[in-house]
């Protein structure tokens, strides 16, 4: 009986003291294609499923495509690695021609977030938590010269 009591005092001022520190400051980290070229393109990118939603998808791809006009920022995010993102694993981005349906080039997932730009840190803003959320900005800058013309 007095191992217990010794114990509950012991947590109460653990749960219900000032001693718990939450931190509500959070960093935003999203990607952006910048077709900066003199083409319009048609961007594929294919995801290898792996076992965790489901082991009958393992080894399969799902594919998600933008069509980016020339001089544009993309609308929609780009891929970005997430540490806590599991189940799709980014293998493979196709850029192909919008007008001729020609592939210009073809990366790894590895050789894409090594090509990401700097981040740009764009925003600070209140949260709902009470904290401040920092939101810094990727782009893949796709150029003439990235897409093999000379």
């Amino acid at each position: 009986m007095k191992k217990t009591f010794f114990l509950l005092s012991a947590l109460i001022p653990v749960f219900w003291g000032g001693c718990i520190v939450i931190d509500n400051d959070y960093d935003n980290h999203i990607a952006y294609f910048n077709n900066a070229s003199s083409r319009n393109v048609y961007i594929q990118t294919y995801y290898k499923l792996d076992d965790y939603y489901d082991s009958k998808e393992s080894g399969y791809f799902t594919a998600y495509g933008i069509s980016l006009q020339n001089n544009t920022i993309s609308e929609t995010a780009a891929p970005f690695p997430k540490t806590d993102e599991v189940g799709l694993i980014l293998e493979k981005i196709l850029f192909v021609d919008a007008a001729d349906q020609k592939l210009l080039k073809k990366i790894t997932g590895a050789e894409y977030y090594k090509m990401l730009s700097s981040p740009v840190k764009t925003t600070v803003e209140k949260n709902t938590m009470g904290g401040k959320t920092t939101n810094y900005t990727y782009y893949l800058v796709i150029t003439d010269v990235f897409l093999g013309d000379n």
